[in-house]
């Protein structure tokens, strides 16, 4: 198998996230990208 590289190794210590939508609806989960921030 293909042997994979690390990115960083630095850990992890919090993970930011927002719920908007209704109760009910199903869930969608995108992941962050280099050089993104939560600014608009």
């Amino acid at each position: 198998m293909w042997e994979r590289e690390r990115v960083s190794e630095t850990t992890v210590k919090t993970l930011q996230f927002r719920s908007d939508g209704p109760e009910d609806a199903p869930c969608l989960v995108l992941g962050a990208a280099l050089g993104t921030t939560w600014h608009r």
